[in-house]
């Protein structure tokens, strides 16, 4: 009783099939069966991961695939206007052995670039070419064969099987499925036995076990969206218990349903019984599987090759020669110096490339980094640890010193692992598409790699909520304070949500961690010595900036996968910061004349960390995030190791631990120690404290005599944030080394903190090469602000953020000029010495209607513009026409400007106009001014709502004035409302109270709006008026609240009402309330209501 599954479909055919190859061969195993084949739709992509499967269950893996044919050929795309032509025809292929495979590959790769028509293609064409050694089974339903049986062509189908016997002989096969109508299956089995063709049966399996078949249907709902039923009512259908029946309910007229159908990994006698049933009872369909299994040969599994492209000359030579110029280029050498601490850093370095065989890989990267450069394409000075490389310094890879930074090579390579070093370099990113062509014109064996998206975190809450027709605002509600799936379990939030819909959680959960979609990989891409089709299955997909092809080869596989081969990949980065650059110092030669080289910069202009020090920070690099510009405010930077650590500390965990330390060290409030003194040549510039793995690695090594290789495992551990129990194998080594120089407990208590760092160390050389970016970006700003800012502008396409741009503009007391229809360029651009806005900023107005004006001006009039505009084909509409007016766009003496225009700039432009009209001067002039917004404290803010971010318990509310933005914290339900003006009362960063400036009524009953337009109170010496008064219950569930009073001179003091005091201060400080209190002070400065008189 022997069967072998040749027809299944796995989670790489994307929203059809449901499980990992894994659960799909032990799911064969169970059931008794000694192989099993993999046949996805038009992908290969499951081959890997099968393999591994099949070795891990000691089952055979029979490679293959569901492929798509087209009747007519590849290239046919007729099926567009010829409805009669069916485009896409399955038929299955399988690997008999190694040839088999690379022709099947070649086949897809094919299929993927060639025949590519919504899905891959081959036809009978390259199907006879690249025969050999593949098994063919004629498919299903939607095969050829099946198709010309049911238009009734007998005749054509028995010409389609003649055919296919003639190419392949006894490896072409008949396939029959329990499901297919009775008339198909008859038909093929007639036309099998009159043409000595074998039959097989096959299962057509898309699932794994018959428990997982409401999985399958809850996926089909997802991928193919049915409409739900109009006389359906939710209710009702949440009454229905059995989950298959509720669905039927809710989308009785399903396009695609398995339900009815055992398309599951079934048991032979499991698979025998339903072709019974359907009139079938012939055992040969079954034997002939076994027949196909038993011809399968074993298949190549590639590990750990050496892949990568190798030059004519010896790499090690050509790689040592290049570093060695480069340390002369540089003058680093004895010569230049008096010493040899670079050569013999060089030589150390070189002896573990060579003994590593890494040569090749640097070369590569070298190659792609310096063409670059050589046109002028901005690259970064290095990203993560290659910085800490002298061989990448001196091959011009990074532009950081490591030996002037006291960086580690080792934190790079690990001479006792195997892996290759990873170096990511950033490339300005509107260029970066020209280095990836460069790679395959070079080297022409390059493909993108691949990526896959799971259903997870709240995604697959909202997919499970979709399938059940949960009420989208009960699910939008939920979703507002998680993040993740553990979140959603786990959150009070949302227990009203989970209590109500557990259907919701039962399936979401179940579909977790399965494929949803594939996409390409932002920056990685494979380069090979060889035929890539030789390692791994090529396709193509879709990338919108080749206009010419509109695909990309990609390699079938994720990052991880290809790694695992030997396929090295290459990370080409796009960096907005580099444009900007770019585009500043191309300003600056224009303007100027003058020729920039910033990697000469000597990075230590006090006047520069003196801007980042008062938060001056919009447009820096990295710095301008509220975080990092409030921590560079506590921790005043005068010199570039702050900067550089200040990239470590503002790091989640890091603030409020080393952080603070390390601030308190700067600013002389703690005194600077060292545990030994070992430990000072290398945290010295830290004030002793620990903030990088790089520290924690020389700490292991100097301190606790460990080698370089074990401490780069123990700094492994941190920079993944692995449990500290992992660190549990180095302990004893590390205790046992250092207590040779500290007191054993001394020694574990360091050991302790080194625990801690896996919560927030951070890589130096990282840090390193990445303040150098914030450093040139704010140096150019500080002395070009002009270029530097329009760069930014126009670079920037986020309407909010730009928004915060044109007010920095405003604060450095930039010329910004309004579009008009006569000056302006499609972009931003510079005008002498102002910035002119763009058409192309203009809402409703895109950059072809923008260049259909450039390209039909001057216009002598607006007359003269409208006339050329209502032309046929001038390209120009009327939403635009109407958008240039509403901003003064085309104003001209016959279309003067009606004075209205600032009332639009904020929707046409992003200009906040700050409109207070009917609101008294002295009403603004209360309000702080967010560049002078203070922590701690009580006071009137004034600005525009921005944008709201929700999180569990609280929202962000993101407010601009003329000074520029802040984050203040409310309610999570708060009401306040984006793109709104508003007055607001804050209290140590929290909004106590608002209102919109167009709701004020000073005769109303507002508190805080009585606050603003009382000139002063008529109050006792030791007297206040309650301004606001903000109750909430504490986790031990006791009352207590906030409290803003004002004195007679309108002075705020917020004071705390502990729950002893709550009931009194209810009842006596009630807003609007007059009140005598005493207060006291908290040790950490809180006032507390102590008596209410």
């Amino acid at each position: 009783m022997k069967f072998t599954h040749l027809h299944v479909h796995s989670y790489y055919s994307l929203m059809d099939g449901l499980n990992s190859p894994l659960e799909l061969v032990q799911a064969a195993k169970a059931a008794g069966q000694t192989a099993i084949a993999i046949t996805d739709h038009g992908t290969l992509s499951s081959h890997r991961e099968m393999q591994i499967a099949c070795r891990e269950e000691g089952i055979k893996p029979i490679l293959g695939v569901e492929a798509y044919i087209s009747p007519t050929d590849r290239f046919d795309k007729s099926s567009k206007t010829d409805k009669s032509i069916q485009a896409y025809n399955h038929i299955i292929l399988l690997a008999k052995n190694k040839k088999g495979l690379e022709n099947i590959n070649t086949l897809q790769e094919l299929a993927w670039n060639e025949g590519f028509y919504h899905k891959p293609r081959i036809d009978r064409e390259v199907l006879d070419l690249y025969s050999e050694g593949i098994i063919v089974l004629s498919g299903c339903l939607n095969g050829l064969i099946s198709k010309a049986i049911d238009r009734g062509s007998l005749d054509e189908a028995r010409t389609l099987l003649e055919g296919f016997k003639k190419t392949f002989g006894p490896d072409f096969y008949v396939e029959v499925q329990s499901h297919n109508p009775e008339p198909i299956n008859s038909a093929l089995l007639e036309l099998a036995d009159e043409l000595k063709i074998k039959a097989v049966a096959t299962g057509d399996a898309h699932f794994a076990k018959e428990e997982d078949r409401v999985l399958e249907e809850a996926m089909l709902i997802l991928s193919t969206s049915p409409k739900m039923d109009k006389d359906a009512d939710f209710e009702m259908s949440r009454q229905i218990k059995d989950i298959n029946e509720r669905l039927n309910y809710l989308y009785p007229d399903r396009r695609i349903s398995f339900q009815d159908y055992n398309l599951f990994i079934q048991s032979r006698s499991e698979i025998e019984a339903d072709f019974n049933k359907a009139g079938i009872t012939r055992t040969d369909i079954y034997d002939n599987t076994i027949e196909i299994s038993d011809k399968i040969e074993e298949y190549d599994f590639n590990r750990g090759l050496d892949l990568l492209p190798v030059p004519k000359t010896d790499a090690d030579q050509k790689l040592a020669e290049m570093a060695f110029q480069g340390l002369e280029r540089l003058r680093l050498t004895d010569g230049w110096l008096g010493n040899d601490v670079y050569e013999q850093r060089l030589m150390e370095e070189l002896e573990v490339i060579r003994n590593k065989s890494f040569a090749s890989y640097f070369l590569v990267v070298a190659d792609m980094i310096n063409w670059a450069k050589e046109n002028n394409i901005m690259v970064g000075p290095g990203r993560g640890s290659a910085a800490g490389s002298l061989v990448c310094y001196t091959l011009g890879i990074t532009d950081v010193d490591p030996i002037e930074y006291d960086l580690l090579f080792f934190r790079f390579i690990n001479p006792e692992r195997n892996d290759f070093p990873d170096i990511d370099t950033d490339f300005e990113d509107r260029r970066r598409k020209e280095v990836k062509d460069y790679l395959k014109k070079k080297f022409k064996h390059v493909a993108s790699i691949s990526t896959y998206t799971y259903f997870k975190d709240k995604g697959v809450i909202r997919d499970a909520a979709r399938v059940f027709m949960v009420p989208l605002s009960d699910v939008n509600r939920a979703m507002k304070s998680i993040d993740t799936f553990e979140d959603f379990v786990d959150s009070p939030n949302t227990k009203e949500f989970r209590t109500k819909y557990p259907e919701v959680l039962w399936l979401a959960d179940k579909l977790r961690g399965r494929i949803r979609s594939v996409g390409v990989h932002a920056a990685g891409v494979v380069v090979a010595k060889d035929d890539l089709r030789k390692y791994a299955p090529v396709e193509s997909r879709a990338d919108a900036s080749d206009l010419v092809s509109g695909r990309i080869p990609v390699v079938a596989y994720d990052m991880d996968t290809v790694a695992d081969i030997g396929l090295i990949k290459l990370d080409a980065l796009g960096l907005k910061t580099l444009s900007v650059i770019s585009d500043t110092l191309a300003s600056i030669k224009k303007r100027s004349g003058k020729d920039i080289n910033l990697s000469e910069l000597t990075l230590d202009d006090p006047d520069v960390y003196k801007v980042l020090s008062e938060g001056y920070t919009k447009g820096v690099f990295q710095a301008e995030a509220t975080p990092y510009t409030n921590l560079l405010i506590k921790m005043g930077v005068d010199k570039f190791e702050d900067l550089a650590a200040s990239n470590a500390l503002v790091r989640p965990g890091a603030m409020n631990t080393v952080g603070s330390s390390y601030i308190k060290r700067k600013h002389g409030n703690e005194a600077v120690q060292f545990i030994h003194p070992i430990m000072k040549p290398f945290t010295e510039n830290t004030y002793g404290v620990i903030i990088y793995q790089e520290q924690v690695m020389q700490a292991c090594v100097h301190l606790g005599g460990m080698t370089w290789s074990e401490a780069d495992k123990v700094r492994k551990i941190i920079g993944k944030k692995k449990d500290a129990k992992e660190f549990d194998q180095f302990k004893d080594r590390f205790i046992d080394g250092a207590s040779k120089h500290i007191s054993k407990k001394q020694a574990e208590t360091l050991w302790h903190t080194f625990e801690a760092h896996a919560g927030y160390s951070f890589n130096r050389s990282h840090a390193v090469a990445y303040s150098m970016l914030s450093y040139y970006t704010a140096w150019l700003k500080f002395y070009y602000p002009l270029e530097f800012m329009f760069s930014i502008l126009k670079n920037e396409n986020d309407k909010d953020k730009r928004t915060e741009y044109l007010i920095e503009a405003k604060r450095l007391k930039l010329s910004i000029k309004l579009p008009h229809v006569n000056e302006s360029d499609v972009f931003f651009s510079l005008k002498e010495d102002s910035i002119r806005f763009g058409l192309g900023e203009v809402k409703f107005i895109s950059d072809s209607i923008a260049n259909k004006i450039i390209d039909q001006r001057p216009f002598a009039s607006y007359s003269e513009f409208i006339d050329k505009a209502s032309k046929k084909g001038s390209g120009i509409n009327s939403r635009a026409i109407s958008a240039l007016n509403a901003i003064g766009g085309a104003a001209f003496p016959d279309n003067p400007r009606s004075g209205n225009e600032k009332d639009s700039y904020y929707e046409y432009l992003g200009i906040p106009t700050f409109n207070l009209e009917g609101i008294p001067p002295r009403i603004k002039s209360q309000a702080r001014p967010i560049e002078e917004f203070e922590d701690l404290g009580s006071f009137v803010m004034f600005g525009m709502v921005k944008s709201i971010k929700r999180g569990n318990g609280w929202a962000r509310i993101e407010l601009v004035d003329e000074t520029g933005s802040i984050g203040l914290f409310h309610t999570e339900q708060t009401q306040i409302e984006t793109g709104q003006m508003y007055f607001l009362l804050v209290g140590d960063n929290r909004i106590a109270r608002y209102v919109k400036v167009n709701e004020m009524d000073p005769a109303g009953s507002n508190s805080f709006v009585n606050y603003l337009y009382q000139k002063q109170y008529d109050l006792d010496e030791d007297e206040y008026v309650v301004v606001d008064f903000t109750p909430y219950v504490t986790k031990a569930g006791k009352t207590m609240s906030h409290i803003v009073l004002s004195n007679s001179q309108k002075e705020l003091t917020r004071v705390i009402a502990f729950p002893t005091m709550y009931k009194m201060s209810l009842a006596k400080m009630r807003e609007g309330m007059k009140c005598k209190v005493v207060l006291s002070t908290l040790d950490d400065g809180t006032l507390m209501v102590k008596e209410i008189k």
